[in-house]
Order: C-alpha cells, then structure tokens, then sequence
C-alpha cells in the first residue's frame, strides 16, 4: 500500500483548469481515484457560481478491483458552473463497469485514461466519467426503474435486474447506441425536409398568388409517429418488427422469385453477409480470449458448424458432436468419443474432426536440428487420437447403423481433420509445420486463424457485385 496518492499529469494540448486526479494505491492492485482540487479550481469555480462550497470530503470518482477487473464509478460534472462536482444523474449513482484493463500501473506524473473502454463511454476521469452526453438516455431509461441507482455493464447477456443494479451487456449497450444515433440522425432529416418544405411553399405562395398549397391525402403522420414506426415499430419492440418484416418477406417469398428474382438474391446475398460479418466478429474475439478451453470451442463449432465445412472442399452437413465411435450407438455412453463428425459429400461418408484450442502448441520450442521443429507432443497426441477413433468407428460402424436406425452414413474412407493452434511465428516454424501436416496421409492439420481466414475470404468473394456478363449456353450461374 502506498503511503501517499500519485498525481496524474494533464494532457499537453489541454489548459490547466486546477483539476488533478489522484491515484491511491491499495492492497492487491486495487485503487481509488479521486479527483483534487487546487487553490486555481477553487477560485474558477467561485467565480462561475458565487454559492459554491468547498467539498468536505474526498471526491471519489472511480474504484478498481483487480481481482475482477471491475471499475466502479461514480460520475459527476466537472465542468465549471452550477452543477459543478454534482452527480451526473438525477438517481443514478454508480456505473459499473466489469472486464476492464487498468491503465498501465501509474507513476508520478502519469497521465490516466481507459482506453479500452467502449464508445459511448466517458474514457477520462478529468471529464467525470460516466456516459457519453449523447448516450445520456440510457441512463435516463436506467433510472426510470423504481429504485434503480446503479447501472452495471458486462459480458452477461441481455438486461435484467436485481435490486437496486440494472444490469445490460456490452453488446446491448452496442445496440442502444447505435439506434440512439441513428433515431437523431433520422430526426434531423425528417427536421430539415419539413424545414425545406415550409420555405418552398412560402416562396411559391409569395411569389404566385395562384399557387396552390399541396393539401394531401390526409395521410401525413407526425414525426414522432413516423420515427417510431421507421425506428421500433408500433408496438415500440425491434425483434417484433423484425419478425414481421421477416414473415413479410417469407409469405412474398414466391412472388418475388417469379417477379423479382435478382431482389430476392441480393436480398438473400445481404442476409448472408450481415450473418457472416457477425460470426467473423465472434470469431476473432473468442481467438483474443485465450482461456476459453477445449469443451467451449467445441460448443462454438456445434453451434456454427458452416465453419467447420469450410475445411473440407465438398459439401458437408453436421452429423454429430461428441460421437461415440466405440459404444453401441452413435450417441452412446461408453468407447472413445469424436469432437465431432460430419457427412461429407453426396454419399453419406463420415468425417471426424477433433478439436483443439488456439493456445495449442503445434511444434516443440528447442529446434531439433538445424533450424527444424518437431511437432509438439500435443498436436502428435491429437493426430494419433482422431486416427485411433476412426479405427474404431470403421470397426465398429455396423453395428451402429444397426443400434441407431441409422443407415445413410458409411466409413467407406473417413477423413480425419485436426483443428488446432494458430500460425507459428518464425520462418522455420512454419517450415517445419507445413513439412509435417503435409506429408500426413489421412489427416488434415489446419489452425483456427486459418479458418477465419476462410471466413473473411468468403465474405469478400460474398461482398463483390455480382458478375453480369451472359455464362455460356448450359453453364447454371450460382
């Protein structure tokens, strides 16, 4: 614990107004931040409001506990005036910010700032911390809740609450600020037509005493109508609008493809592009995280198995994970089990793929001799395991048809697919790795960067315009 606060430093380009923030040190790298004021601040903000009083007390703006990586803050204003040292909100105190980096661990002088924190978020704890002015109607909406006074940001999904904490996630919170920025953005232009709309018609009532004023159909609704059912629909919910906006499209599903058929495939080409874009993103940000184990990725696969038939160059459909290929049947307990297995082809023949995570070491540190890496004993291990349960799934594969009713799949040749690691660093590692798992004859080696790299190679071929120019006679464009 330190004996006394460290003094944060001002940015260059900004003017000194008297404000410090001072960094108290505590047990466990915990800390507390606390905004000062010097003998300049108290003199300014005398001056910009004459009932001004000196705190009493410490003004503490945030509190940090490592162990949870959680920044607890209580905002207030910091510009001079009024509402100067006030809480930002009417009801809410405290803003809870969990999964949050510290700031690199401070020194005499340093200057503090989270810059890892999401937009929408106060960053700096001179500006009082908090949320963003114009994010300010989420937390508004927050404290709207009877008894609501803390508002807690995480990884959790959705919103709820419990007691006095109203909890949303990072990605909710997203959301909001999105809508929120698009709903003033479509304000604005609904504003500045109506704006344009008013001067022509007065121009032209001026200048022709014989123009008439364009009455309508009767039909024009107000503005706040019109950006609720543009913004949320009617009944102010976005997943009921878009349930009816898809049930729109499905019912015209058929018309379309007779009338509209190049609408309903670009239509189809930008659904499959948003969804892409939004695995890719979920992808790279389970690859960032480096703890997730072996049973979470799995998991992940399960639930988007089209990025598991990228690895093969035929078509594939999910058979099955955790497959049992020595029990009785194919969801059995008991015998050895796959990570997952697919149907591949046209012909119902098995392949199975066992999966590792992007923290796996594919080559062993120390060079074996002249600059070679042997593969690493986990990326060996992970070969002979998948080989030794394709053993007994061939062995045992009729007698599971028979257990499971299950007679369209077969083990004519079954691939077998190693998802592990991520690209070595150096060039003789790589030379190393790509000699190893390309000389394996019945076992595929690829790493998880390289299968994101198949996704973003398909969202950019997904993402060029069509090609137009006339296919040859018998050719089927797809």
């Amino acid at each position: 614990m330190s004996s006394g606060p460290i003094i944060a430093k001002l940015p260059t380009d900004r003017p000194d107004e008297g404000l410090r923030i001072a960094y108290h040190q505590l047990k466990f790298g915990d800390y507390e931040l606390e905004l000062q004021l010097t003998a300049h601040a108290l003199e300014t903000a005398t001056k910009a409001n004459g009932d001004f009083e000196a705190p009493a007390e410490p003004i503490i703006l945030a509190r940090y506990k490592a162990s949870t990586r959680t920044l607890t803050t209580y905002p207030v204003s910091t510009t001079f005036g009024a509402y100067f040292l006030e809480p930002k909100y009417l009801h809410l105190e405290t803003i809870i910010l969990e999964g949050v980096d510290s700031p690199i661990a401070m020194e005499e002088g340093d200057y503090v700032y989270y810059e890892e924190l999401p937009t929408g978020i106060i960053r700096e704890p001179l500006a009082g911390l908090g949320l963003a002015f114009d994010m300010r109607f989420i937390a508004q909406a927050a404290e709207r809740q009877p008894g609501v006074t803390k508002l807690r940001i995480s990884e959790d999904k959705g919103v709820f609450r419990k007691g006095d904490v109203l909890s949303m996630s990072y990605s909710l919170f997203k959301k909001f600020r999105r809508d929120i920025n698009r709903t003033h953005k479509r304000s604005l232009d609904l504003a500045n037509k109506a704006k344009h709309e008013y001067l022509d018609a007065n121009f032209n009532l001026m200048l022709d005493p014989e123009f008439e004023l364009p009455i309508g159909d009767g039909t024009r609704k107000p503005v706040a109508d019109i950006l609720a059912e543009t913004l949320i629909g009617k009944s102010r919910s976005p997943e009921a609008e878009a349930k009816a906006a898809a049930r729109t499209v499905k019912k015209s599903i058929r018309t379309l493809a007779e009338k509209e058929p190049t609408e309903l495939l670009d239509l189809r080409r930008e659904i499959e592009l948003v969804s892409l874009e939004e695995l890719i993103e979920l992808f790279q940000k389970k690859l960032g995280q480096a703890k997730l184990p072996e049973r979470h990725w799995q998991e992940f696969f399960d639930g988007n198995a089209f990025v598991l038939q990228l690895a093969f160059n035929l078509p594939a459909l999910a058979f099955g994970d955790q497959v049992a290929v020595g029990g009785t049947r194919f969801d059995g307990s008991g015998g050895k089990l796959a990570d997952y297995a697919i149907k591949l082809g046209l012909f119902g023949n098995l392949a199975l793929i066992e999966i590792k995570t992007p923290r796996t070491a594919l080559l062993e540190k120390k060079t074996y001799r002249g600059g070679v890496h042997a593969p690493s004993q986990e990326l060996v291990g992970a070969v002979t395991q998948v080989l030794d349960q394709r053993h007994q799934l061939q062995n045992e594969i009729n007698n599971k048809k028979v257990a499971s009713k299950a007679y369209d799949v077969f083990a004519y040749a079954v691939p077998c697919i190693v998802i592990a690691g991520c690209e070595p660093a150096t060039d003789d590692e790589k030379k190393s790795f790509e000699l190893y798992r390309n000389n394996l004859r019945d076992v595929v080696v690829i790493t998880f960067d390289e299968l994101l790299a198949k996704l973003k190679a398909l969202h950019e071929f997904l993402s060029k315009p069509p090609n137009t120019v006339a296919a040859p006679t018998g050719t089927v464009m797809r």
